[in-house]
């Protein structure tokens, strides 16, 4: 267990015994046993451990880093700094890496198919997301009383902090899978600007901390207005909030562009090659939030059949979580579908590939809830899929970091001083495997060890 500050003193121990027994429960490090937690305010001393910093692409053998009140006080060469009363944690073998951040998530969904999307627990949905290295989400369709669940479960340094977009803006018809039912969400749908004006209220929707507006589902052009979509960039930039748009066509990302949004919510599939587009991104700052993973994993050889092979006898996971993956004919229907929508994953692929290279800035975000993305697996399915796409070690990480963070507003991104405590404990080298990121061996959130024990799948 983490050392205890408040050292017992025996009235009938003479000094010298005490102060030895004193100095050598300071200094000695656990092993983050299971269950092992730090407390708000207290002190950790992480040592000997190899600090990972995504930006510079470096990785410094034998650091201490030490935090208190959820910010980093210190980092310097391993065993220089004293515990002075710190919980001390040996980093001796392990990574030290930024928590990641997540701008495209849907919490409120569990990920099944085929037949329907359902809601899902917050706390179950949040607590998943943990364990996958998150320290901040962005959920995009949630309705008012899953949002009203999980921030009453708002508790830092146990769960990531979730921010919603509050609702779905989609065209009659738009945003739907053919088989599913309608999910429990708060979709508006707008038509004409007047719809803006709704008795649906702009203050409650818009009461959160994104907009986000999904442009498919006609048989072309946008299916949202473009007055009107300008509106609600408009009204985002009013009130300093991130504007995204989804879309799987290059096309009509490109005439969304003229609604300035933030960031593009993908997978593209037909942008590779399309100079335009990624020379519009380019000149408008426009980010990319690729969510391949969502697509791309449907079709064999996805990640999750290597990633189960590679189980531990010891890991269980959920037999309904299990059984959705591992079924041929529920993924068969999955890719399907795609298949039927005409998305073809080698163009999705070439897509990101081509964006990246252009030197669009890219975005993290996953698509956990979506069919066959469980919460909690959604980090490790969209960074495989994104080594598989053939981007660097480097620029992944970036993404899932620094980016996602600084899109979302938020401090994080780094370990150093003054930043926040948010960080996570790695038994692999991110550089030589980026998925490693989302399998951490401990996380830490405001400081507070949230998720603690062995390696292993984010369940």
């Amino acid at each position: 267990m983490p050392t205890d500050p408040q050292i017992p003193r025996p009235s009938r121990l003479p000094g010298w015994p005490l102060v030895v027994l004193a100095a050598l429960a300071a200094f000695r490090a656990v092993a983050l046993p299971p269950h092992s937690a730090g407390l708000p305010g207290h002190r950790t001393l992480l040592r000997h451990v190899t600090l990972c910093d995504p930006s510079s692409g470096s990785a410094l053998p034998d650091r201490d880093v030490l935090w208190s009140g959820g910010r980093v006080l210190r980092v310097a060469a391993g065993g220089s700094l004293p515990p002075r009363g710190a919980a001390v944690v040996d980093g001796r073998g392990l990574w030290a890496f930024p928590a990641l951040a997540d701008a495209a998530v849907f919490l409120g969904l569990e990920g099944r198919y085929p037949g329907v999307s359902e809601p899902s627990s917050a706390g179950d949905s949040l607590r998943a997301q943990a364990r996958s290295g998150m320290d901040s989400v962005l959920d995009l369709n949630s309705d008012r009383g899953f949002i009203r669940e999980a921030r009453k479960l708002d508790a830092p340094g146990v769960l990531p902090r979730a921010l919603f977009a509050g609702a779905l803006f989609a065209a009659p018809g738009g945003w739907r899978v053919p088989g599913q039912t309608p999910w429990a969400a708060d979709i508006a749908e707008v038509q004409e600007p007047a719809d803006l004006a709704d008795p649906w209220s702009r203050a409650v929707r818009f009461g959160d901390q994104a907009i986000f507006a999904d442009v498919d589902g006609g048989p072309g052009g946008l299916a949202i207005p473009l007055p009107v979509l300008k509106t609600l960039g408009a009204l985002a930039r009013s009130r300093g909030l991130p504007f995204i748009v989804g879309t799987g066509s290059a096309g009509r990302a490109l005439a969304a562009l003229a609604a300035h949004p933030d960031a593009l919510l993908g997978p593209l599939t037909d942008a590779d090659g399309d100079t335009t587009l990624a020379r519009a991104m380019l000149t408008s700052g426009c980010a990319y939030i690729p969510a391949v993973g969502s697509v791309l994993d449907a079709f064999p050889p996805g990640p999750q059949r290597a990633w189960l092979r590679s189980l531990p006898a010891s890991a269980a996971l959920p037999p309904a979580v299990l059984g959705e993956i591992t079924d041929p004919a529920n993924r068969a229907e999955w890719a399907a579908h795609w298949t039927r929508m005409g998305v073809d994953p080698g163009r999705i692929a070439a897509g990101l590939r081509f964006l990246a290279d252009a030197g669009v800035r890219l975005v993290f975000g996953t698509g956990s809830g979506l069919p066959l993305v469980f919460q909690g697996w959604g980090a490790e399915a969209e960074i495989s899929q994104w080594t598989r796409c053939g981007l660097s070690p480097s620029s992944i990480l970036v993404a899932a970091t620094v980016a996602s963070h600084r899109f979302l507003g938020l401090e994080g991104g780094r370990i150093a001083p003054g930043e926040p405590a948010d960080l996570l404990l790695l038994a692999e080298d991110p550089f030589r495997d980026p998925a490693a990121a989302a399998r951490p061996r401990a996380v830490f959130l405001d400081g507070v060890q949230a998720v603690p024990g062995p390696a292993g799948p984010p369940w």
